[in-house]
């Protein structure tokens, strides 16, 4: 459980759902974000230019589950909120004022909710948890005081990791992530230099790898780039990945179908 996505702010809306859906964060701290290198490519700025001569940005591309991907078997022995938290985010929290379990349906947050007061899941929680199935999705908002790591004043703070639940084993590219992240970045050159005044939004494009290891159902997710030219180009480039995959298998080893989620974006953007 150690990947997940930490959300900043003071509401939960449709619009940040979306938005931490595309990324990947470190949360070490959670006053900072920082994107994971693990399951990125960057390329580097000095790469390209546009059309005005401008360096690009930094540009991540990445392939993975919707949100924090979460096993199964894990997320129905939970007993806490601190199996859903890192050490150091744990190491904050003083005391505990509200824990609210929110169930994730079509990129919004559902009215399926169970409400607690502390660490310790109610067993409203844990029934609703146990209600879910593979590739579902859950968001846990945990409000509380706790110490800032950088000043050590005590305040109100809150944590709010969005998961998916996956299995055992999820789909993997069988030439693996590096020459899949590489695939996308070199047969996507020709459209970068249409990119102006350093300035690009991030895509998101998600598809299924089904049984039998192939890619369907491609759609475009949510968010555009601002160049339609590169939003068309990321959808050709999914949908004809060359190679195969392995499917996701569940924890009786049966094949399954698992969505995948491809990230396109400035690095400070995704």
């Amino acid at each position: 459980m150690k990947k997940r996505i930490i959300i900043l702010g003071t509401t939960l809306t449709i619009l940040s759902v979306l938005f931490f859906g595309f990324t990947k964060l470190t949360i070490n701290n959670p006053e900072t974000l920082t994107t994971v290198a693990t399951n990125e490519a960057v390329m580097e700025n000095n790469v390209y230019v546009g059309p005005y001569l401008n360096p690009l940005p930094n540009l991540y591309y990445g392939v993975d589950a919707r949100f924090a991907p979460v096993k199964k078997a894990d997320v129905l022995n939970a007993k806490s909120i601190y199996d859903f938290l890192n050490e150091g985010e744990k190491d904050q929290i003083i005391t505990i004022k509200s824990v609210n379990l929110t169930v994730i349906k079509d990129n919004q947050l559902s009215e399926l909710q169970a409400l607690g007061t502390t660490a310790k899941l109610t067993k409203a929680q844990i029934k609703l948890l146990k209600s879910m199935d593979y590739f579902n999705h859950f968001t846990i908002r945990t409000e509380f005081r706790g110490k800032n790591m950088e000043t050590g004043i005590i305040e109100d703070k809150f944590f709010g990791p969005h998961i998916t639940i996956v299995p055992n084993q999820q789909a993997a590219y069988s030439e693996g992530k590096e020459a899949l992240l590489n695939y996308f970045k070199d047969n996507s050159r020709n459209v970068m230099n249409i990119i102006t005044d350093n300035k690009i939004n991030a895509l998101k494009i998600s598809f299924i790898i089904n049984k039998e290891g192939k890619v369907t159902n491609v759609k475009h997710d949510a968010m555009s780039t601002g160049y339609p030219k590169i939003d068309a180009k990321f959808m050709e480039l999914v949908k004809n990945i060359p190679g195969q995959w392995i499917p996701a298998q569940n924890a009786n080893g049966e094949k399954m179908n698992q969505e995948l989620v491809f990230t396109f974006g400035p690095t400070d953007g995704c």
